[in-house]
């Protein structure tokens, strides 16, 4: 599949977002969020993603990882720590809670590590990961992503030069099931992204391109 983005993103004590995408030629909303600072923390609704950590490209990627499923959500952050409340709709039913998840992000010497778990209130299964980033110099990184869920653990490795960023992710039952690569750019103040992933067992590519504003 292909996939086509677009985000719009306000900055400041109140802030919002929105995505659009285009994915095979379909179009629709994607990601929104508005939140806002309240005493040293921000608060933010929408359908938002999760905490859990993604391994670094915006689109393609983090195919093997667990992924909680959120459908709207409020997230609370305050310093390092971050929860978040999951809901199937907030227009619709705010009793109706799915699923509970915090995350701690903390620096360990030159590493950034992101812990975080998701606790689903409905079948009380639960689902760790946990993501580290060792910056080499300004410039290279590499870092490497693993989830354990529903008795599997996968992982995902990425290194990034300048504007280039490769990966490979698996889990346990099949080391190596995608590589790809990703690259970013800017261009009067827009950013700007390329991506492809390759399947190695069906192999196939999906390839992403996408923009985003920030006011």
């Amino acid at each position: 599949k292909t996939t086509l983005g677009f985000e719009l993103e306000g900055t400041g004590p109140a802030f919002g977002g929105i995505e659009l995408k285009a994915i095979d030629g379909t179009i629709s909303i994607g990601d929104w969020n508005i939140g806002t600072a309240v005493a040293g923390a921000t608060v933010s609704l929408g359908k938002q993603g999760d905490l859990f950590p993604s391994a670094g490209l915006e689109t393609v990627g983090s195919t093997t990882l667990a992924n909680p499923t959120v459908n709207e959500s409020v997230v609370v952050t305050m310093g390092n720590l971050s929860a978040m409340a999951g809901f199937e709709g907030l227009s619709t039913d705010v009793t109706d809670l799915d699923n509970l998840q915090v995350a701690y992000d903390l620096e360990l010497g030159a590493i950034d590590t992101t812990v975080a778990m998701d606790y689903n209130t409905d079948t009380e299964a639960k689902a760790y990961a946990l993501s580290s980033a060792l910056n080499l110099t300004d410039s290279m990184a590499i870092g490497g992503t693993g989830t354990y869920a529903a008795d599997t653990l996968a992982y995902e490795v990425n290194a990034t030069t300048g504007a280039i960023t490769v990966f490979m992710d698996g889990d346990e039952n099949n080391t190596v099931q995608h590589i790809g690569a990703g690259v970013k750019g800017s261009l009067n103040g827009l950013d700007l992204y390329a991506e492809a992933s390759y399947d190695v067992d069906a192999k196939t590519t999906s390839p992403a391109v996408g923009v985003s504003f920030s006011f």
